[in-house]
This record gives C-alpha cells, sequence and structure tokens, in this order.
C-alpha cells in the first residue's frame, strides 16, 4: 500500500490496541485514571477551556456567539460535547489526560514521552486547557478519518493533509462539511473577520515562507509527516506556541539521539519566551 494511502502507518491506533494484552488494558486503565484525578487536583487554570470553549460548545446551536473568540470548524467542538457537559476541572481534566495519552501513543517510549511532556508547546498545553493534544490523535488514525480533524486546527499539520487526501477520505471531509452546513448553516461567516490575540502569535510568515517550501519539498520525497509539520508552522501567519506539539513530538518521536531530544525541547522555551518578549515590548 502506498505511503499516501497508510501515512500512518509507523503509528496505526488500532493496530496498536489489537495487539494489546489484558494486562495492558488494564493498566492503561489504571493509569488514564490516575491521571485524570491527577489533572483535575492541580491548581491549573485551564484556561481557553473554561473561558472560551466550553461556553462555545455548550451553546451548540450557535458555538460563534461570542465574536472573534473561537474559530475552529464545528464539528471539532461537537466531539468534545461529553466533556463540557461535566464540572469545568473535571471536563478539563479529561481532556488534558485524552491529550496526555495521544502523547504516548504517538511518540512512543518512556524518555521519549518524558522529553515531549517538558517540552514548551505541552506545558502550555496543560496550563490553557488547549485542543492540540487531540491532533496526535488524528495523525495516528486512517486518513479518511483523520483528515477532518487535521483541517480543524491546521496551523502546525495542514501540509499533512496531502499525504492523506484520496478519494474516500475527501469524501469523508465533504461530508462532514455538508452536515456542518446542515446543522450550523454557514458557520464560516461568523469567524471570517476576526483576529485572533497577535500577543500570542509566535509565527515569522512571510519570511519562514524559503523554509517552509524546502520542507515541503523534502517532507513529500520522504514521506515524513513530521518535515510536513515544520512546513506548516513555516506557511502559518498565525499560531501559537502549543500549535507546535506536533511537530515537537514528531522530531523527537523519529530520533534516537537524546542530544536532539534536549536541543528540541530547549529551543521551544527559548523560542516561545523569546518570541514573547518580542511581542510584550
Amino acid at each position: 500500500m502506498d505511503a499516501k494511502d497508510n501515512p500512518t502507518e509507523k503509528n496505526n491506533l488500532l493496530a496498536l490496541l489489537h495487539t494489546a494484552t489484558p494486562t495492558q488494558i488494564l493498566l492503561l486503565g489504571a493509569a488514564t485514571a490516575a491521571m485524570v484525578l491527577l489533572f483535575w487536583l492541580l491548581p491549573i487554570p485551564y484556561v481557553d477551556w473554561r473561558a472560551t470553549f466550553r461556553p462555545a460548545i455548550l451553546n451548540f446551536g450557535d458555538p460563534y456567539f461570542r465574536a472573534g473568540r473561537v474559530f475552529n470548524p464545528p464539528w471539532l467542538l461537537a466531539i468534545l460535547y461529553p466533556l463540557a457537559i461535566l464540572p469545568p476541572r473535571l471536563g478539563a481534566a479529561i481532556l488534558m489526560t485524552i491529550s496526555m495519552l495521544g502523547i504516548v501513543f504517538y511518540v512512543k517510549g518512556p524518555l521519549k514521552i518524558a522529553a515531549v511532556a517538558l517540552s514548551a508547546p505541552v506545558m502550555a498545553l496543560f496550563l490553557y486547557g488547549q485542543l492540540d493534544g487531540l491532533l496526535l490523535w488524528a495523525l495516528m488514525l486512517p486518513a479518511w478519518a483523520g483528515l477532518p480533524f487535521l483541517l480543524a486546527k491546521p496551523q502546525g499539520v495542514l501540509l499533512t493533509t496531502l499525504r492523506r487526501l484520496n478519494l474516500k477520505s475527501a469524501g469523508v471531509t465533504a461530508g462532514v462539511f455538508a452536515l456542518s452546513i446542515v446543522i450550523w448553516g454557514f458557520w464560516w461567516q461568523q469567524i471570517i473577520g476576526y483576529q485572533p490575540d497577535q500577543t500570542v502569535n509566535l509565527s515569522l510568515f512571510p519570511y519562514s515562507v524559503p523554509f517552509g517550501i524546502a520542507f515541503l519539498y523534502f517532507g513529500w520525497k520522504r514521506d515524513s509527516d513530521t518535515l510536513l509539520m515544520l512546513g506548516s508552522l513555516c506557511f502559518s501567519p498565525y499560531f501559537m506556541i502549543t500549535s507546535t506539539l506536533p511537530a515537537v513530538a514528531g522530531i523527537i518521536r523519529d530520533s534516537d539521539n537524546r542530544w536532539v531530544w534536549a536541543t528540541v525541547v530547549a529551543f521551544s522555551w527559548m523560542y516561545m519566551l523569546g518570541m514573547w518578549s518580542r511581542l510584550l515590548v
């Protein structure tokens, strides 16, 4: 099978679940419960989940009722409805646990997982209660299932959709889009024209475009999601630090060199702090 038909071959979630033993499943369940409890007890504000995403999700018929707050397609918000109806901290704790499990399954290996968990995008993800951890699950799903969700938060993964684009995935995505019109009308009209918060924008666009072209060329040639994710960031006019999570996870997953892991983690913090200091001057 061609890589473009099965780009998740390295991280086939269904294959992992099929090969899991009952003991491994029990241990995973216990670890999941422990993580939910931990994220529930930690004094983390989860400000974006509590103040932005949860209110939008609960206002199901019109998630964009507060203009300029939410910029994601409604199908991404809809799948989080079961979490939104829970008490805010519990819903956020489950969301963060799902994100952490995404890192575990995507990266594999305890030291690699620890390295990703110490990176700036993961710390910001947990602090704000953001959604970018869900993209790791989308990268592991079959192309037809993952494509709609990669397009729902594309800043750091847009070019990876090229490897997943085929008749089946395009048809499913078109169906999801059509259904969203039936339920929410022409919802994108409520997003166009509003600018996200520029104080957290870490993009170097358009100066990063030449690097994006190089990443696109080599990423396509080598069938590398990681290079395509780096290229996506270079082409994006706007992204937060959490948008870099898939690329950071991909680099660490693909390398067995611990110096590479340390460099990526350190650079993520230096880049975030450096860009924030420039923006806040």
